[in-house]
């Protein structure tokens, strides 16, 4: 096999293999307590999310918070069209303690739907997350992933587009 050399002043030459891109993570992947229970990832990519804080919850979170690049998975139980529950899961790279969990079936959907007057059945609901994390990573400066960190430990995700003379929450 071939290795490719390569060094950098004062740095001792490195040796790597020219096929260590085409690594099977397959293995890897089996093993992802994520799709344990049978699970199957919909979605998977790091997105810039601006994460704020709300220590008071009777006060606004903070107008500007820290812009992090989180791993977002999207992951469903059961058929995609018609699936059983829908699991988000987020964390990050820079904090190993950045572990948030959203598990969502049918029924708590509806509630869902109903509190913030979604448009959207429950099989498109992954779509439409997945459209608008995608905003975000194509369009960072009109789409904004806000996560906002309440105290007990709870938090919720905010996406914002800036329509150039006003931010609107969707």
């Amino acid at each position: 096999s071939k290795f490719e050399l390569s060094a950098e002043e004062g740095i001792l030459p490195v040796r790597r293999p020219r096929n260590m891109n085409a690594f099977d993570f397959s293995i890897i992947e089996e093993h992802d307590p994520s799709v344990s229970e049978g699970h199957r990832v919909l979605y998977d990519r790091e997105v810039p999310f601006e994460i704020r804080n709300q220590t008071d919850p009777h006060d606004a979170a903070q107008e500007v918070g820290t812009l992090e690049a989180i791993k977002v998975k999207i992951l469903v139980l059961g058929d995609v069209a018609n699936p059983l529950t829908l699991r988000i899961e987020l964390t990050s790279e820079n904090d190993l303690f950045f572990h948030f969990n959203h598990n969502l079936d049918e029924h708590g959907f509806r509630q869902v739907q109903e509190h913030q007057k979604l448009m959207v059945d429950f099989p498109e609901y992954s779509n439409v997350l997945i459209r608008m994390l995608n905003n975000c990573i194509k369009e960072p400066h009109s789409h904004l992933a806000v996560f906002v960190i309440e105290r007990e430990g709870l938090a919720r995700l905010d996406f914002i587009q800036n329509m150039e003379y006003k931010f609107v929450e969707l």
